[in-house]
């Protein structure tokens, strides 16, 4: 398929991808603990890609969606280390494993430690375990954390003081681009895991400034605004391009992380027309191919509740009485935060992304339901014996005091 003559519509499918190097010449032993670490990194970028799609399918219709696949996998690989089988298993299958639990948490270990070793320059994930006043994790907990590389403290959430703690150390970790993920303290808080990454490369081939020009960006909703495209003049670049779809992969400098665009070649798509190439976004099957490349400079800023995508593939690992255990008799997971942001233009690209888990003390039996009245209510005044209904109405807005 030809490349389109139009600029193309970029679409919010954007993922930053490790790319792997392989040496041409090595002994045959090496070779095979090569070909078996290549094949670890398509199956944990596979996984990823499915979380991407589970996560952002979510998005209201025509809405921009943004989520860290990598930023929710890490927080849930520090949260394993007190989670009891049900839930490991929960979790692993949530951020994208169909492989057993052991083999999971090997795979995501083995890619924490690939993180590790990043140039802090360019980028950096941190981890980190808050328990509340009186919790201080066991030593086998604190051990395994630091064989992860992740930290724990102790800091009441629950106050403005502890919130604004957490919150000082995403912003730190981000260098303010993500300047908190709390807000305000947590009701009846256990503990936290949080996860904060940054990201800061440079485009391997940059776009020129001088060829940056406006140009209209037609919307999901068929309506065009301008929109200032970068563009690459025609090279040979890593390309795919079927089914209506064009999609380029472009690297950083170093070429160890890249970005992956993709994008339709007729009419504006909705997000859930990307479908039949969300397994694009591992990046696997590009090739090389001629062509150039007309991209927005843009930013874009996300806050996104990521509990209902998940709660479903979390459910077994809910019910179980024993989830965390090892952090305290009932506890559970009640909410995932995440917050994203990024920067592309001409040079390279800026990204930060930060995920809180929130756990809180849950009762044992899975039938018990949990109705907290804080927004618009029916209300109705009967008579039980004679059938009559005295008084019935809609509380629209917070009520007046008695």
């Amino acid at each position: 398929m030809g490349r389109p003559t139009k600029p193309p519509r970029i679409a919010a499918l954007i993922a930053l991808s490790a790319l792997a190097l392989a040496a041409p010449f090595m002994p045959a032993s090496l070779q095979v603990v090569a070909a078996a670490e290549t094949d670890n990194r398509q199956t944990v970028a596979e996984a990823q890609a499915a979380l991407a799609w589970k996560l952002i399918e979510r998005a209201a219709p025509g809405a921009d969606a943004m989520v860290s696949p990598a930023s929710l996998a890490s927080a849930f690989s520090t949260l394993s280390v007190g989670a009891d089988v049900r839930m490991k298993a929960a979790m692993f299958k949530a951020v994208g494993f169909d492989a057993p639990p052991e083999q999971a948490e090997a795979l995501l270990t083995t890619a924490r430690k690939a993180l590790a070793a990043a140039d802090p320059a360019v980028f950096v994930s941190a981890d980190r375990l808050v328990f509340p006043p009186g919790a201080q994790p066991a030593e086998r907990i604190v051990a395994d954390l630091d064989k992860l590389g992740a930290s724990h403290v102790v800091v009441d959430v629950s106050t403005p003081d502890g919130a604004k703690a957490v919150d000082a150390w995403v912003n730190d970790v981000t260098k303010g681009l993500i300047p908190q993920i709390l807000g305000k303290p947590l009701d009846r808080p256990e503990f936290v895991a949080l996860n904060a990454l940054r990201f800061k490369g440079k485009w391997r081939e940059p776009f020129d400034p001088k060829a940056t020009a406006e140009a209209l960006f037609t919307g999901v909703d068929g309506k065009a605004a301008p929109a200032m495209l970068m563009r690459l003049p025609v090279a040979e670049r890593d390309f795919r391009a079927e089914r209506g779809f064009i999609g380029v992969d472009l690297p950083f400098a170093g070429d160890r992380y890249s970005m992956t665009i993709v994008t339709s070649t007729d009419k504006p798509k909705a997000l859930m027309d990307f479908a039949p190439v969300k397994d694009w976004l591992s990046g696997a099957d590009f090739e090389p191919r001629r062509g150039d490349v007309a991209l927005p400079r843009y930013s874009l800023e996300t806050q996104s509740d990521l509990m209902p995508s998940l709660r479903a593939d979390l459910e077994d690992g809910l019910k179980s009485p024993t989830a965390f255990s090892a952090f305290g008799a009932g506890v559970t997971i009640e909410g995932i935060l995440q917050r994203a942001k990024i920067e592309v233009d001409e040079q390279g690209a800026t990204a930060a992304a930060a995920t809180g888990v929130f756990a809180a003390r849950a009762l044992v039996d899975d039938d018990v339901l949990h109705m907290v009245v804080d927004k618009p209510y029916l209300f109705a005044l009967r008579d039980r014996q004679s059938g009559f209904i005295l008084i019935v109405g809609y509380v629209a807005k917070a009520p007046k005091s008695v």
